[in-house]
């Protein structure tokens, strides 16, 4: 059995904690990211009146919560050597993690990338997958290393992306993909059995953040590319369309053929066709 420290969010965190935990072993802490994005006093109003699923899902399980700022910090360091971690994972988080921490564990720091790495590098790898229309994608488990998603990898998965799936779909798919498969790695590594794969520079990419132009719709494209657009958004962040001088959040879209599919909607002409969005 493992002795295993969780760092990250939402349901990429609560995945890597349930599989860890369902192949039998035991997550003696978790670093949430409530703890990097709210000074201490606020953040204990918080999880009192206002708690975040993170602090409700830690409470369920009654897992650790770590109490440090920054996974960087002395706090979270003599957090780690308390509590004896053998690994720690990383699902999803907003700091790059130095030297000293990623040296920490013995059996090292794990990332968990929801994407076919080398491919789609850096964040947002669920909006990147969908609108440059990959027919595929999946969960990458890698060792950390200074460069961001460059380690050896450890584990890989692929799903088959279909045209109409949106990004918090496939946000849903990739967590259940990555509970399934954090059981089985982190059970091959203890019996030794893992060989680190070095990713090939060759087939690499590394897409940027996104920007505020980035959820702005432009309809002036194939209507393949502006579907692509539309559901690399649906389901994480609203697509916005502009309408005589006024920005529509976008709730859906769809080919437009002879008759319209949703009650307020409007109807964008593209480089080869027509679609029909439903704004609010």
């Amino acid at each position: 059995m493992l002795k295993v420290i969780v760092v990250g969010y939402d349901k990429m965190l609560s995945s890597l904690v349930t599989g860890a935990i369902e192949a039998g072993h035991k997550v003696v802490g978790v670093l949430r990211c409530d703890r990097y994005r709210y000074p201490a006093p606020l953040l204990f109003i918080k999880d009192i009146f206002a708690p975040s699923i993170d602090f409700s899902f830690l409470k369920s399980y009654k897992i650790y919560d770590i109490k440090a700022k920054s996974v960087n910090s002395k706090a979270f360091k003599r957090e780690f050597k308390k509590l004896g971690a053998d690994i720690i994972l990383v699902g999803s988080w907003g700091e790059k993690l130095n030297r000293s921490v990623l040296d920490l564990p013995e059996l090292g720091c794990v990332n968990c990338h929801p994407s076919l790495l080398p491919q789609n590098r850096g964040p947002n790898p669920y909006f990147w997958a969908i609108y440059q229309g990959k027919e595929r994608t999946g969960i990458t488990f890698h060792l950390m290393e200074e460069k961001y998603d460059r380690g050896k990898i450890l584990a890989q998965a692929g799903v088959e992306l279909p045209e109409d799936m949106n990004a918090g779909e496939l946000k849903n798919r990739l967590c259940q993909v990555a509970k399934l498969l954090v059981g089985q790695l982190l059970s091959e590594l203890e019996g030794g059995v893992v060989v680190p794969v070095p990713q090939d520079e060759n087939c690499a990419s590394y897409e940027p953040t996104l920007e505020a132009k980035d959820v702005l719709i432009d309809f002036n494209r194939s209507v393949r590319d502006v579907k692509n657009h539309i559901r690399a958004l649906l389901g994480m962040q609203p697509p916005y369309c502009k309408i005589d001088g006024i920005f529509y959040k976008i709730r859906n879209y769809a080919v437009f053929e002879d008759e319209r599919k949703f009650k307020k909607s409007r109807v964008f002409d593209c480089l080869d066709g027509k679609i029909e969005v439903e704004i609010v």
